[in-house]
Formats: C-alpha cells, sequence, structure tokens
C-alpha cells in the first residue's frame, strides 16, 4: 500500500525520531535477540518509510511505501559486535571511539582514513547481504540504511536490526549525520563525543556560509563524463543550505532531480554555465573505477570559465562523499575542503 504526497522539489532527507534511554521491564519481541528483562536499551525509531520518485501524466512526484514503514526497536545498550552495512555508520562509530564493536561490513572500497577495517569479514554487499556470513558473526547488532534497507526484514530474523537510513536517494546532509550520529551516541554512550564533533560541523558550517559567493556548479565526473546537480538534488546542499548561487537554474537539468549521477552535460555547457566556482569529486574513483576528475577539467573549454581563470575549482573527497556521505569524518572532510578553498 502506497500513500502518495507531492512536492515541489525532491526530499532532501528523511525524519529522525527521537531517542530514549531505559530499562527495559519486558523482554521486546520486536526483532530475533530479545534483551533480557534486566538489560539497559536504547529505544531507537527506525528511519521513516522509503519514498520512491513517481512519473506519470507528465508529472513526477514522490510517494511514501508504506510497507517500509517500521517503529521502534529496542537496542541493547553497548553493544560488542555490530555488523553494518552503512558506511556511514562505520565512519562515525569510528570517529566517536567505538569502532572496535563493529566485526563485519559489506565488500566496498573504503576511504583511506577507514582503511583500517579493510580486513574485517564480509558480509555481501551493499545491496545484497550474505546472510549466513552475517549469522556466523553473531551479532548483537545489524545496522542498515539506504542501499541495504530492502533486507531489513530477513536480517531482522539473525539479530536486531535498526534502519538508519538518513537522506533520500544518498543526498548530502550533513544535518541527517548529526541526528543518527546522536543516535549511535546514546547506543553506545558517547553523547559527549557525538557533541564535540557536531559543535566542530555546525561552526563549519556556519564559516563557510559566510564565505560562499558567487555562482557555483556541482559536477560528478566519470569515465570522461559529467554529471551535473543543481538545487535541490542530490547535491543540492551547496546552494540549499551552504549559499551558492547556481550556475544553472534547476529547469536547465532535467535529468538531475531523480538521478543519483545528475544530468549529463558537456565541456560546452559548463563554458555556457560559467559559473565562478566548480565544485567536482571523482565517482569513478569513489567505486574503483579510476581517476579522471582532473584530466576530464583539464580542457580548452572548462578553462575558459570563470572558476578556472580564478583557480576556484575544488576537487572534493570523493569516497566521503559519494559512498559515506554523511558520517561525521567524511562530512567533516567535506567542508573542510570547502573552507580551504573558499576561505
Amino acid at each position: 500500500m502506497h500513500t502518495r504526497f507531492r512536492f515541489a522539489v525532491p526530499v532532501a532527507a528523511l525524519g529522525v525520531a527521537t531517542l530514549a534511554l531505559a530499562g527495559c521491564s519486558s523482554s521486546t519481541d520486536t526483532d530475533a535477540g530479545a534483551t533480557p528483562d534486566t538489560a539497559e536499551v536504547v529505544v531507537v525509531e527506525n528511519a521513516k518509510p522509503t519514498l520512491v520518485l513517481v512519473e506519470e501524466e507528465g508529472e513526477s512526484y514522490y510517494q511514501e511505501d508504506t510497507e517500509t514503514a517500521r517503529g521502534a526497536v529496542e537496542v541493547v545498550a553497548n553493544p560488542e559486535a555490530v555488523v553494518t552495512f552503512d558506511i556511514a555508520t562505520l565512519d562515525t562509530l569510528d570517529a566517536i571511539g567505538a569502532g572496535d564493536a563493529v566485526v563485519g561490513i559489506p565488500d566496498i572500497a573504503l576511504p583511506d582514513y577507514l582503511s583500517e577495517y579493510a580486513d574485517l569479514p564480509k558480509v555481501g554487499t551493499l545491496f545484497e547481504p550474505d546472510f549466513e556470513a552475517v549469522a556466523e558473526l553473531e551479532p548483537d547488532l545489524i545496522v542498515v540504511a539506504a542501499r541495504s534497507t530492502g533486507q531489513y526484514d530477513e536480517l531482522s530474523e539473525i539479530a536486531t536490526t535498526i534502519d538508519l537510513t538518513g537522506t533520500f536517494g544518498g543526498t548530502f546532509d550533513p544535518s541527517a549525520g548529526l541526528e543518527r550520529a546522536a543516535q549511535l551516541g546514546e547506543i553506545f554512550g558517547a553523547e559527549e563525543e557525538v557533541a564535540a564533533l557536531t559543535a566542530d560541523i555546525e561552526e563549519l558550517t556556519s564559516t563557510i556560509q559566510s564565505e560562499a559567493d558567487g555562482t557555483a556548479l556541482v559536477l560528478s565526473v566519470s569515465g570522461g563524463e559529467y554529471g551535473a546537480f543543481g538545487e535541490g538534488s542530490r547535491f543540492g546542499y551547496f546552494y540549499d543550505e551552504l549559499g551558492w548561487t547556481p550556475a544553472v537554474v534547476a529547469s536547465e537539468l532535467p535529468g538531475a532531480e531523480g538521478s543519483s549521477h545528475g544530468d549529463t552535460v558537456t565541456n560546452e555547457f559548463i563554458l555556457t554555465a560559467n559559473p565562478d566556482w566548480i565544485f567536482a569529486f571523482d565517482r569513478g574513483a569513489a567505486v574503483g573505477e579510476g581517476s579522471s576528475a582532473e584530466e576530464t577539467l583539464d580542457n580548452e573549454l572548462v578553462a575558459e570559465t570563470t572558476a578556472a581563470q580564478e583557480g576556484q575549482i575544488v576537487y572534493l573527497p570523493a569516497s566521503e562523499l559519494y559512498i559515506v556521505i554523511n558520517g561525521l569524518t567524511a562530512i567533516e572532510n567535506v567542508l573542510e575542503t570547502i573552507h580551504d578553498a573558499a576561505s
């Protein structure tokens, strides 16, 4: 069953409910691995239902898939064995000093700052878990999000499972990342660590907002091709929150709204848009297909743009922006790169 909602622009993030720390007075039956009566638990509200982009009769809208609606889950505080299919969760647990609890991750390329976790047992891919491998690790907690959320029901039969999907379609949205970090901080008793990192990120964001000036174009680069993102898109944060003026209005990027790869554009398009700033990330490098962003942008047409003339082509950390997305360290690395370029 679906409930329909119409929006003028894509939904940037899914809402997050609050947490409550309590002593469990009776055992939970919401997932496998029910907690003992006396165990201290954190009550986690799962992500809200998935929003699916639908196009019909020349109109686009999002509809809420109520089949993915899930209620609260009681999680044993300070779990000692966590399998996470969400790399943002791995990032945040590492940042708050709880990374030792992670015992299994999907088979995916990790950024250098998470390389110490590369040798952990693999439990399938982001989209296709290896349920047997997960079960063998006997986890106390399993975390899914975004790409893996469709496997929630089967994984919850193995152990307590929570859905920490923060944003629709992998949208870069630090505010959603901070909300999920707060949940993980309560689960692991690291509220102070999360609060300190959150304060740093919020201060950095405020500083960038005061520095943002001029027009900008956000590009993904892979295999010699560009994907451009406008307001309200997966990477609309640069305009919608940080404050750069879009060099191209959203109506001129019709393919960017519902696509994770943006609207395909050319060097001629980039020159015509003539942005003051180009924020580019190397999607090919992020997914292990080879780095090509700087080589692709190094051409006569792009060289004529104001961004190139003023030395304002900024190469963002690709893995953080495209794979990890909203983990605490990923957010900070992206924002630090922007701040260093804009200041």
